[in-house]
């Protein structure tokens, strides 16, 4: 193998692939990346068998030819390079690199203990870079973060001909949005993907800046893949049955208020430093022409901020974990907050202008 390539491209290749390389591989060979070097140019693949990574690096290949590399060692060396062109050759299981006065040889070993990754062959949709991005960061926000009911890491995506019905739920709070396709597809029923993945894809379109994402979905192989001029994605499907979310949505409510989202965010993280000593639980009390951030905890003290509020419907108290209210507002971009709820221990409805997203957090029980 014997290719040219600029060391900032080379760069940007490795921060992508670079986040597909797992910090304890189930194989010694997944610690490291593979370099492909073929006709069509350089290759640079990572995987942990869950998420995988393809990048396509604008070079120049005089000689064919394919290694593993320890990733870090890889990537915290391109790091280094200074800026021009950089050669790479492979002899036996060296990588050679030289750069502009510095050379350095990287011990690596053959590609035939390497897993092959899916690649796409025929997209089946087409979708909107900035609307999935938008759309990923407000679902992936209800997804589990712990594997110990693994299709609750996941994302449900109900693919209709000409969108998709997105929804993520930890069991404690539930994201529901709609994410319109390009054009219709005949690929139509529920799936759910990791979301991690989503999250992973979304990242490199935004560094990517494309403009338009192809998909594709094998079921047989339970895999999806997705493109991005130059990179693609793929990542294994999540096999088991989503919760039946539906049935936990409220569609009644007997209060329901619109409220500052600022002044009622820097409420929310003023009340969560108290309440860290108390599982994180704050109590939201609605009153006539306004909204209570209550944090109470006989180790640190107490904190009480009034917010300003439309309020519609009977006064209340509900509690909630002040994460999850966290979570949400970092991502709501609206002015005005609308919150809807039946009561202190039903489901509770937030939400913005956009109807299409629903954020449902369910209460927390507490003694009064």
């Amino acid at each position: 193998m014997r290719v040219e390539v600029q060391a900032e491209n080379l760069k940007k290749a490795l921060g992508v692939v670079g986040r597909g390389v797992s910090s304890r591989p189930q194989l010694p060979v997944l610690s490291g990346v593979l370099i492909r070097a073929n006709k069509t140019g350089l290759e640079i693949v990572s995987t942990d068998l869950e998420i995988s990574l393809w990048v396509r690096v604008e070079s120049s290949v005089t000689e064919e030819g394919e290694m593993v590399v320890p990733a870090r060692l890889f990537a915290d060396l391109t790091t280094s390079l200074p800026t021009g062109t950089v050669e790479m050759t492979a002899e036996k299981n060296k990588l050679l690199i030289r750069g502009k006065q510095t050379k350095a040889e990287i011990m690596g070993q053959g590609a035939e203990d390497y897993p092959v990754i899916p690649r796409l062959k025929k997209p089946q949709m087409k979708i909107k870079a900035g609307e999935f991005r938008e759309k990923i960061d407000r679902v992936s926000v209800s997804a589990a973060r712990d594997d110990t009911r693994p299709v609750l890491t996941g994302m449900l995506w109900e693919i209709q001909e000409s969108e998709i019905v997105l929804a993520a739920t930890d069991g404690y709070r539930l994201s529901v949005d709609r994410l319109k396709l390009g054009k219709q597809t005949d690929l139509t029923g529920k799936l759910i993907l990791p979301a991690r993945s989503l999250i992973e894809v979304a990242r490199v379109a935004e560094e990517t800046g494309v403009d338009e994402i192809d998909a594709e979905f094998d079921k047989d192989n339970q895999q999806v893949i997705f493109a991005l001029d130059g990179v693609e994605v793929s990542s294994r499907l999540i096999a088991g049955e989503f919760p039946p979310y539906q049935q936990i949505m409220p569609n009644t409510y007997s209060t329901k208020l619109n409220f500052d989202r600022d002044g009622f965010f820097e409420a929310v993280k003023r009340a969560k430093l108290f309440a860290r000593e108390n599982a994180n639980i704050v109590k939201l009390s609605v009153e006539e022409g306004k909204i209570r951030i209550i944090a109470e905890s006989s180790q640190v003290g107490t904190n009480e901020t009034e917010v300003e509020a439309e309020v519609e419907g009977e006064k209340v108290m509900v509690a909630f974990n002040a994460q999850y209210l966290v979570d949400f507002l970092n991502i709501f971009r609206d002015e005005l907050v609308i919150w809807e709820t039946e009561g202190e221990l039903k489901p509770s409805v937030f939400k913005g202008r956009d109807e299409n997203w629903l954020q449902v957090v369910m209460p927390v029980r507490i003694q009064t």
